[in-house]
């Protein structure tokens, strides 16, 4: 039978239970029934002996009502039932509280214990029976307990998703509440601060980048209109914030908008991933205005492909972050420490491994005070089993950190694993650098499978963004001073590639088409203005062309004709041709048509190095010299027919002459 009351864990104290403690544990229990539930009463129930394995924490949460035999049970407590509702409808809730001294437990020896709250009442035979459960989990390590606490260094990334274009509008209000009092990243940096000693500060710079604009005021698309931002107070706040924090800590900066580099290498955009890598710090540094440490990535996923590795080390990577399952222990029977040697094409790199059993922990559902509980302890059950693994090495060092590094966390669970990672016994705090020092295991890789291809972002996007930098390239090669527009469109590129548009494939587009639009934008701000017909007197002439340049600097352009078809038309370019802002020129090129018939040619714009720049016009060119040739091949014919003519009159003439004049047959009179 399954459960017909559903047992909810709100709050569960002290955190770090000690001899002496009071353990206090308060919920609600509800009918999920469809019938009315008599003598409902709640009790507490433990395992008999201590967990050993991490394995059997998955074991405890997947087992059912009813224990099977081979299952992990708990027993009753003495003395902890108490009554909660003599009547509980169907869909009705009531509270309970569980209190009880830790002295009154049945804890033989410190570790990791299954405690449970079970909800009892009676049952259609009218007997009482176990209609609820709800398993967690409860370490106790009393002072003085043997146990070699095991490091955990807490990797804090703080990133978001950079929807801004290139004139730095913001698609969206996400980072502006975010950066403000209850926001996302506004709780990270707060819960971060007041434990500095535990965390590692890694941060994307685009996102240090954007609340630095957003602070000296910006602009934002609300409803499809833009309007003037309202936060910028609030930016400044956590920028304040953040120096103050990461004063007298290494703060590491990823790659530039935590570009997606597997997916940017394989429609070969590796300069791209390069310039992520190299800015990144010098961008980070600007903002927080101390050093900072480049040289880190976080694989999306937790994985990394081989190619796309090679690629990061030798654009400088030296770190890169992974989950634990990329690079599984050879031999097993303990958790080792969270860092391996990672080859690549240009030697090992350091593979940080975030530990798998504590990011799906951080990961749980958390969106009532009942999963915070269920999570946070399954954390704390993670990290004391680890503690206590027979045979283990002492100096272990596990890297804690979140799947995403746009993680949303309950900001209770935070501070309360933070608390821990202080405070309990098996726990104690490192950094980064802690951690590569520690022992390392022999590890094998795990593949880079289809499913993880399929989740970058997609070819089609990536083709997009690989064709609007050719279209810049372009338009920056005819500016006098490309600086002004060259860099904020490739840093918009840049976010563009962003792994976050994985999840948020629409916000992607969008972020693509506005780049789009600008870059059109400037495009045909340069455009030829000629058109209809041009009639050469010869077979050759002057074509005049009207170049106008709408834009905000001068350019340098060149100009070509073509012909369709081409064979019909000789013409060289004409280059150097310089336009002042908000001006026209006007030119003549040379060209020599063959053929008598009217030929279309585009007027087309050239950069300095002969590429084609935006739409060509269309004119059409006509020679008057195969008209004058076909006149002049008339009058010969009709001279030719006449003097055809006259010659055959005059034979006629004679031959009529001839037949009228007397014969002479030689006879004369006598």
């Amino acid at each position: 039978m399954g459960s017909v009351i559903n047992v909810v864990v709100d709050a569960f104290t002290p955190l770090i239970p000690t001899r002496g403690d009071l353990l206090r544990l308060t919920g609600r229990v509800v009918n999920s029934s469809t019938q009315p539930i008599e003598q409902v009463s709640t009790r507490l129930a433990l395992s008999l002996q201590p967990l050993v394995e991490r394995r059997q924490l998955s074991e405890v949460a997947n087992t059912p009502l009813m224990a099977s035999p081979g299952d992990i049970s708990v027993s009753p407590v003495a003395g902890s039932s108490i009554s909660v509702d003599e009547l509980l409808r169907p869909g009705e809730e009531s509270p309970f509280e569980i209190v009880i001294p830790i002295s009154d437990l049945p804890l033989s020896s410190p570790g990791t214990y299954v405690i449970a709250v079970e909800a009892l009442g009676n049952q259609s035979d009218g007997s009482v029976g176990l209609l609820g459960i709800q398993r967690t989990f409860l370490p106790w390590f009393p002072k003085g307990a043997d146990v070699t606490p095991i490091g955990l260094a807490w990797l804090w990334p703080l990133a978001d998703w950079p929807a801004r274009d290139a004139e730095g509008t913001l698609l969206n209000d996400g980072t502006p509440l975010s950066l403000a009092p209850g926001g996302r990243l506004a709780n990270l940096l707060s819960i971060a601060a007041a434990n500095p000693v535990a965390v590692t500060w890694i941060a994307d710079s685009e996102l240090l980048q954007a609340a630095s604009d957003i602070a000296n005021g910006y602009q934002v698309l609300r409803d499809g209109e833009l309007v003037v931002g309202d936060r910028s107070a609030s930016a400044r706040a956590w920028i304040d914030g953040l120096r103050t924090a990461v004063r007298g800590s290494i703060v590491h900066a990823l790659p530039y908008a935590d570009i997606d580099a597997s997916a940017a290498r394989r429609v070969g955009l590796q300069t791209d991933v390069v310039r992520a890598i190299t800015r990144s710090p010098v961008i980070a540094e600007r903002v927080i205005e101390q050093p900072v440490e480049g040289r880190i990535a976080w694989a999306p996923a937790g994985r990394m492909d081989k190619r796309t590795a090679n690629l990061l080390a030798e654009s400088g990577i030296d770190r890169l972050i992974l989950s634990s399952e990329a690079m599984t222990p050879e031999v097993l029977g303990f958790t080792p420490s969270g860092i391996a040697d990672f080859g690549t094409a240009v030697g090992s790199i350091d593979a940080i491994l975030l530990d798998a059993g504590l990011t799906s922990a951080l990961g749980a559902r958390q969106r009532t005070k009942g999963e915070v509980v269920l999570a946070r302890q399954r954390f704390l059950a993670e990290t004391a089993i680890i503690a206590t693994e027979p045979g283990a090495p002492a100096g272990r060092i596990l890297a804690a950190g979140p799947a995403e590094i746009r993680w949303h966390p309950d900001v209770n669970l935070l501070e309360s694993l933070l608390r821990a990672t202080s405070q309990a016994p098996w726990l104690q705090p490192a950094n980064l650098e802690e951690l590569r020092r520690a022992a390392r295991t022999p590890r094998k890789r795990a593949t880079y499978g289809t499913g993880i291809v399929a989740a970058e972002l997609d070819a089609q996007f990536m083709s997009r963004i690989k064709a609007a930098e050719s279209r810049l390239d372009r338009i920056t090669a005819i500016l006098d001073d490309p600086s002004a527009v060259g860099p904020p469109y490739a840093a918009a590129l840049l976010r563009a590639q962003s792994s976050a548009w994985r999840g948020e494939p629409s916000v992607g587009d969008e972020l693509l088409d506005s780049i789009n639009a600008g870059l059109l934008k400037r495009t045909t701000s340069v455009r030829v203005l000629s058109a209809g017909t041009v009639i050469f007197s010869g077979d050759s002439g002057r074509v005049p062309v009207t170049i106008a340049n709408d834009g905000d600097q001068g350019v340098t352009v060149g100009l070509a004709l073509v012909g369709q078809p081409g064979v019909r038309l000789e013409s060289q370019p004409l280059n150097g041709i310089h336009v002042d802002p908000g001006k026209k020129v006007s030119v003549d090129l040379e060209a020599r048509v063959i053929g008598g018939e009217p030929l279309s040619v585009s007027v087309q714009i050239l950069t300095p190095s002969g590429s084609r720049y935006g739409s060509p016009a269309t004119i059409s060119l006509i020679s008057t010299a195969y008209s004058r040739a076909a006149g002049w091949v008339v009058a010969l014919a009709f001279a030719a027919l006449a003097v055809f003519v006259v010659i055959g009159i005059t034979r006629r003439i004679r031959r009529t002459h001839a037949w009228r004049s007397p014969k002479d047959d030689g006879s004369q009179a006598s």
